[in-house]
């Protein structure tokens, strides 16, 4: 599985946060909106008009390097599970003008290096003005590679 920032590859899909709990999976034919295995709901990618992630954001490159060594220290020390999940954060639709938020699951404790959200950002944008491009969510691994670039560009 590949992963940058908030993105990260799935089988035959896109996911944006933590594919485990709270997340969004992009499909060539819709988004689903996810807790998990469970859906939420579907949205019909004509009908979206944005979509804005709230997140926790970081000028640290390696945010989650840092929070696993702090946490995985911490845990050794008191010999037990902190039970410290990563709050989330949530995820605006904008479906037929109309705002949906739901929650969105980050993948560690920490913000997610800025330029990260930014190119998730500008590849949900993309994608969203360019139906003819929504067919590479089916083989997600190059889109991540786009999203990286763009974030490198907007450094």
């Amino acid at each position: 599985m590949k992963r940058y920032g908030p993105l990260i590859a799935v089988p035959d899909a896109l996911a944006v946060g933590d594919p485990g709990r709270n997340h969004l999976r992009l499909t060539p034919d819709a988004v689903i909106l996810r807790a998990g295995v469970e859906n939420r709901g579907i949205v019909t990618w004509g009908g979206l008009d944005s979509i804005t992630l709230e997140v926790p954001t970081t000028r640290f490159r390696l945010p989650g390097l840092v929070g696993t060594i702090v946490l995985g220290a911490l845990t050794a020390i008191s010999l037990s599970d902190l039970g410290v999940d990563p709050d989330d954060g949530s995820v605006t639709l904008v479906v037929d003008g109309e705002p949906r938020v739901t929650p969105l699951s980050r993948h560690h404790v920490g913000g997610y290096w800025g330029p990260t959200v930014d190119g998730a950002h500008r590849l949900l944008a993309h994608l969203i003005a360019n139906p003819e491009q929504r067919a590479l969510l089916a083989h997600p691994e190059p889109l991540i590679d786009i999203a990286a670039q763009l974030a490198r560009e907007s450094v």
